[in-house]
């Protein structure tokens, strides 16, 4: 009898162990909503001082770099698409279970929402990255419509057909991504679409919140202030505002006011914020990677002036807030160099970033020409040296082909790049090549051509050509 209970034991623990290994890898991995909730609960206890709630509309505004590096503020975003209310309530209950933050922001966009249930997958990215608990059970059963609670919360039931999906990123820590080594929950958005401020500042009009909506952001705020949190509601500024919106952000200001909240909509105060959306804009709906600064310097000044909040720069426990910042830095600085058009803005820019280059000098081009000579001169290369390929940095060249043929090979962050110089028979010239992870780079037959990669971001950055038979242009 004993040995029969020690090998069901050993089954149980076995079976226990090989799922929790296969739902490791098999989960859906959204970076908002589950892989927010992933991040957050690695972090040290009692350690956030600033925590910001919401949708999208969070997770796109609020810098928490600028929040950083400007004010010192330890911020997290714990934020899913679209998410209604009644998770972000779920969210905040799992946040105090083992954070203590000195402020919590809610992010007010989804008090405009006016349905009963949201689709299918934002209830899985606004469910799934919690934690088992009867709070996570609770918010998939406010979630769906009761009929339906199976499907949630069988989870293996909405991923299990994911083995055609699988990809190397699935089965290592942080999905392989130096993005997530020390996320705060921001995500840079680096698109722009030019559009125009609109003024609703002349609505009035109040209009009644969704019942369901409101009953949460009620208790959001009620919560907040059982667990003495100071909260204030923030409404991020978004180009597509209309005025039913505005009609229902003043209801919701009117019911932040009757708990003695600070309310704050950006969308009244463009100047205050600098914000112009023909270049501040990701979409009708979000701020880009411009307008996310603009943003958040307003907030952060806004914050600190209105509430005691602890700034922990030079405090070593915070130095994942610093990584954060700087690579938030380096992803704005890789996509200023992207939107460069011409050799000067390139060169300018170019030394910005934690940078190195693969650079090629090909077809009839030579370093004595004057332009090649200041691209070479940019990258501290002599001129001694004609042609051939060139592994450097700022600091110097750490490698170079040589005019004859010659091949390097290096693996930098776990990536395969080769650089190689070959004579070709059928030219009867020497032909250069860069292959990184079976990707050919290059941009121009005869003219410089130049790769940039990150080591902060671990990501090739840029890839341009200076075209020798057309004055030296950029081609991309």
């Amino acid at each position: 009898m004993k040995k029969t209970v020690i090998r069901i034991s050993c089954f149980l623990i076995l079976l226990a162990t090989v799922l929790n290994i296969t739902n490791h890898i098999f989960k859906v991995k959204y970076g908002d909503g589950i892989y927010g909730c992933t991040k957050f609960y690695e972090l040290e206890d009692n350690t956030v001082d600033v925590l910001f709630l919401g949708s999208s509309h969070a997770f796109e505004g609020f810098n928490t770099g600028v929040l950083w590096s400007d004010y010192g503020m330890a911020t997290y975003i714990l934020a899913g698409s679209d998410q209604p209310l009644w998770n972000t309530y779920y969210y905040l209950k799992e946040a105090l279970k083992t954070q203590k933050p000195e402020l919590i922001v809610l992010e007010g966009y989804l008090t405009t929402y006016q349905r009963e249930y949201i689709d299918d997958s934002r209830i899985i990215k606004n469910n799934f990255g919690l934690k088992w608990s009867g709070d996570k059970i609770d918010s998939i059963k406010i979630s769906a419509p009761e009929e339906r609670w199976g499907e949630f919360f069988l989870e293996y039931v909405q991923y299990h057909n994911r083995y055609t999906e699988l990809s190397r990123e699935d089965f290592l820590p942080d999905q392989g991504k130096a993005l997530y080594r020390d996320w705060k929950g921001f995500g840079c958005n680096m698109n722009t679409s030019r559009l125009e401020n609109r003024d609703v500042s002349y609505v009035t009009e109040r209009v009644p919140l969704y019942q369901k909506t409101e009953t949460y952001y009620r208790r959001i705020i009620e919560l907040a202030q059982e667990n003495n949190i100071p909260i204030t509601v923030v409404i991020s500024p978004y180009a597509e505002i209309t005025e039913e919106q505005q009609k229902l952000y003043r209801t919701a200001e009117e019911i932040a006011a009757e708990y003695g909240v600070d309310f704050k909509n950006y969308n009244l105060c463009y100047q205050e914020t600098e914000l112009d959306f023909a270049t501040d804009a990701a979409d009708g709906g979000h701020l880009n990677y411009k307008g996310s600064r603009k943003f958040s310097e307003a907030v952060g000044e806004y914050l600190k002036n209105k509430y005691d909040i602890s700034d922990r720069r030079g405090d070593s426990r915070y130095q994942s807030w610093e990584n954060n910042a700087e690579f938030i830095k380096e992803q704005i600085d890789n996509q200023i160099l992207t939107e460069t058009s011409d050799m000067e803005s390139f060169l300018s820019q170019v030394g910005n970033g934690s940078y190195s280059y693969i650079i090629s000098i090909d077809g009839s081009c030579h370093s004595g020409m004057e332009d090649v000579k200041a691209i070479m001169d940019t990258f501290h290369i002599s001129g001694d040296e004609h042609q051939g390929i060139w592994y450097t940095d700022m600091d110097g060249v750490i490698w170079y082909s040589g005019g004859a043929e010659a091949e390097k090979y290096i693996k930098p962050d776990g990536h395969d790049i080769c650089m190689r110089r070959v004579w070709r028979e059928d030219t009867a010239d020497y032909a250069n090549t860069l292959v990184v992870d079976n990707t050919e780079y290059k941009k121009v037959v005869n003219g410089v051509n130049i790769t940039v990669y990150s080591s902060k971001t671990q990501t090739i950055v840029d890839s341009v050509g200076f075209d020798a038979d057309d004055l030296f242009c950029l081609i991309r």
